[in-house]
């Protein structure tokens, strides 16, 4: 089975950092509801952007996103920072060269064959990339800005585990963890500190280049044997909603080497507050075991007001009191202030779940 072997330095384990991407989200939803497989985890939100995009197309997004074996890397740019917004990624996708639209469609052709749309973006990259911006500011709209506060709990829920973990337990253990086809080994050579091999679930091959991020025909991974070295570069590890649970990795020059993986607590993004536990209601108070309880996933104080229809004054008492109790600590993400469980926090719920 094809294996991709990611070399790692010393320097590379220190620079590795964790960020989301909207723009990322947007292109495997977007995958996602041409898959032709429906996936119960998602079904909700299918069947709602089915009906919000009825009538729609989106011709310049499809012909790059629904390819099957490769994506163009310059619609998925590796995110560097949290918080980032749609705005942001797409100024950013403006700033693309016109040489490096053409490379990475190019290479699209090479994998899944020609069409007129895509010899459009070879002819005149930035007139058409300015079609594909239209598209992906309605798509967006239509499909994904309501839910993405709720999508970014989520992801920050993610970032916080696992940066936790990798505190606590080391490289070596959040990234073995991070998916069943990731494995950290040991180091080969002298030079290298460590290697990940990423093993491929699919066995078509793709065109003979540098690693790009990829597809198969069942939405999984493609590839062949590769040999990518980071030099330093390190790793950008993106938590990604509608991955499906997939490992994808995007190592190319023009941005940082990623590696994308699905979050944790996917089953939650669509799913209603827990059913109230009166045990914990009569220990804590009815409003503050429903703040806590709230906590699951992590959010901020404006999200648990709306999600409990309470007052933002009186859930931030709540979380001010849970959180000298060491029940819930508080995490700042560019402007925002995100609250999580403490272990403590969680394992109150889980001695009271039991006791249900």
């Amino acid at each position: 089975m094809p294996t991709i072997r990611i070399h790692l330095i010393p320097e590379d384990l220190t620079r590795m950092r964790f960020a989301y991407s909207p723009l990322i989200e947007l292109v495997a939803s977007y995958r996602m509801l041409h898959s032709g497989k429906p996936n119960p985890l998602y079904q909700r939100w299918m069947e709602e952007a089915g009906r919000a995009l009825d009538g729609l197309e989106f011709p310049y997004l499809h012909t790059l996103a629904v390819g099957r074996s490769y994506i163009p890397d310059f619609i998925t740019p590796t995110p560097t920072l949290t918080g980032l917004t749609l705005e942001d990624e797409i100024e950013q996708l403006l700033s693309v060269p016109d040489s490096v639209i053409r490379k990475n469609v190019q290479l699209l052709i090479s994998a899944d064959g020609d069409s007129e749309l895509r010899q459009h973006f070879l002819m005149y990259p930035h007139e058409v990339l300015l079609c594909l911006v239209d598209e992906l500011h309605l798509y967006w709209q239509r499909t994904l800005a309501a839910h993405w506060q709720r999508m970014t709990a989520i992801l920050e829920g993610d970032v916080l585990y696992r940066a936790r973990q990798l505190a606590v337990e080391g490289a070596p253990h959040l990234l073995g963890a991070l998916h069943p086809n990731l494995q950290f080994h040991s180091p080969m050579t002298d030079n290298t500190l460590a290697t990940l091999h990423v093993t491929c679930s699919d066995s078509t091959h793709k065109p003979p280049h540098t690693p790009y991020l990829q597809f198969g025909k069942d939405n999984t991974p493609t590839c062949t044997d590769v040999e990518a070295h980071l030099d330093g570069a390190g790793l950008q590890l993106v938590p990604v909603l509608f991955s499906a649970n997939k490992l994808l990795w995007q190592v190319v020059p023009e941005w940082r080497p990623m590696l994308i993986y699905g979050v944790r607590g996917l089953g939650l993004w669509q799913q209603s507050l827990p059913e109230s536990n009166t045990s914990l209601e009569a220990a804590l108070g009815a409003a503050r075991a429903r703040v806590l309880q709230a906590l699951i996933p992590p959010a901020n104080t404006g999200e648990v007001a709306r999600k409990l229809a309470l007052s933002a004054g009186a859930v931030s008492q709540h979380l001010n009191r849970l959180n000298e109790a060491g029940l819930v600590e508080p995490h700042r993400s560019g402007k925002r202030v995100f609250y999580q469980l403490t272990r403590r926090g969680q394992a109150l719920i889980d001695l009271f779940e039991r006791m249900a």
